[in-house]
């Protein structure tokens, strides 16, 4: 099958399901029963707060995979929940500070503090079937809009239609924003294979099913205008080369594609597995040095592919918990350029890079929790890793200290090491998209 027609029929694929939701019979029970309660979203809490299972995860999304530890059931807050008609939008501003003391082999050492972001969110239903929200975040030349989609559900309980801009389906830890994850960074492959942000302008199109009483399967398809991730901010444009979508009106080989699979099961009497498998599609790409430089390569092509497993445990009184996870990712195709001569020349690198990364997190109870993670990737020309050691201190849902060990090494640029302090707090409602 040549790309063309496997695009077509990915195409196919991904329209097909919702036709076919349209003649669900809700009278024959097709389709009729509700989603599991973590996907449904925020609830009171049925036990004091103190003695819910798991850290309270106070910027982690409101969508988390049933039966991993979690806060258990969000509190609400602000003008209106995310899950009720009335058509009052929700506003959320969040301060995410650092304090960061640094040495590196090959690099800047000393101490910085900074803020590292301040977002802007809001969220409201905007009629019966569907939900739309934005996040907008405070730059250096101004606010940029790092999400703003509409969420349909029309189309049956089993089904999401989700429209705009937002973070793509890829995992994990990739729909997550960087003030949401379990630890300070996003892991070193993650950034390397797919950047530290991977969100695009399209369509996507979720659905899930049962199988049997103690299992649910969820996938995903979309297609974008482009999904290139954001690069390293402190790279030099003249001598780094970075990928560019193919502008103009597009051929359907120009747009860039994902898929998600995933499903999770009950294991013994109080643990939760998942497994899943992602890709992220790019069938024609450029890669330059800059805006005015010109392009090394046109016409390119990449793939990566993911494969990730979680498994979460609760303690028998409910309050302890563990939780163990890792993806192992696959980056194929034209995975960047390489300089090759003394003249500022380089050449594109067609390989099969492969990386990973494994945590391991453990919380007494809902407000403290340590853990550990460790990534590793081949990158063009170099191999890198990092590790990263973090106590994490909630005092309340929307109010967070944390402390983070960092080292990382590197083939070409050497090791280094960082000790970071993170503050983040949350104003109003705040919640992002699906999450497992």
């Amino acid at each position: 099958m040549n790309p063309t027609s496997a695009i077509r029929f990915a195409a196919a694929l991904f329209l097909a399901p919702l036709a076919l939701a349209q003649n669900d019979n809700p009278a024959a029970g097709k389709d009729n029963l509700p989603p599991p309660s973590n996907l449904v979203g925020p609830g009171p809490l049925t036990m004091p707060a103190s003695q819910a299972a798991g850290q309270p995860n106070s910027q982690g999304t409101t969508f988390v995979t049933p039966g991993m530890p979690t806060l258990g059931r969000r509190v609400s807050s602000g003008q209106v929940t995310r899950f009720t008609n009335d058509f009052n939008p929700a506003f959320s501003f969040i301060i995410d500070a650092t304090g960061q003391v640094s040495e590196a082999e090959n690099g800047a050492d000393g101490a910085d503090v900074f803020l590292r972001t301040f977002e802007i969110g809001g969220n409201a239903w905007v009629d019966p079937n569907a939900w739309a929200y934005f996040t907008a975040v405070a730059e250096d030349e101004g606010i940029g809009v790092e999400e703003a989609a509409v969420h349909y559900t029309g189309f049956g309980n089993k089904n999401v239609v989700r429209a705009g801009r937002f973070f793509v389906d890829f995992g994990k830890q990739m729909q997550t924003h960087v003030h949401d994850l379990r630890t300070y960074e996003r892991p070193l492959v993650l950034r390397e294979y797919l950047g530290a942000e991977l969100g695009g302008d399209g369509l996507q199109w979720d659905s899930w099913t049962t199988l049997g009483d103690a299992t649910v399967v969820r996938w995903s398809l979309g297609a974008f205008a482009s999904l290139l991730g954001e690069g390293d901010e402190d790279a030099d444009p003249a001598n780094t080369p970075f990928a560019s979508v193919v502008e103009g009106t597009k051929r359907e080989d120009d747009f860039s594609y994902t898929a998600r699979l995933t499903g999770f099961t009950e294991v013994g009497e109080r643990g939760t597995l998942q497994l899943g498998a992602s890709a992220r599609l790019l069938p024609s790409y450029e890669l330059g040095l800059g805006l005015d430089a010109g392009a090394i390569g046109a016409d390119l092509s990449n793939t990566v592919w993911g494969l990730d497993a979680t498994y979460g445990w609760v303690g028998e009184t409910g309050i302890d918990s563990w939780t163990f996870g890792g993806e192992m990712l696959f980056n194929t195709g034209d995975v960047g350029a390489e300089l090759t001569g003394a003249d500022d020349i380089y050449t594109v690198v067609d390989d099969s890079l492969t990386g990973f990364y494994a945590y391991g997190d453990y919380a007494w109870d809902r407000f403290n929790a340590v853990g550990a993670q460790f990534s590793s990737a081949e990158v063009v020309g170099d191999e890198r890793s990092e590790l990263e050691v973090y106590y994490t201190r909630l005092f309340s849902e929307f109010h967070r200290l944390r402390f983070v060990l960092g080292a990382s090494d590197s083939d070409v640029d050497g090791s280094g090491s960082k000790f970071l302090v993170q503050y983040t707090t949350i104003l109003g409602a705040h919640g992002h998209g699906v999450n497992w």
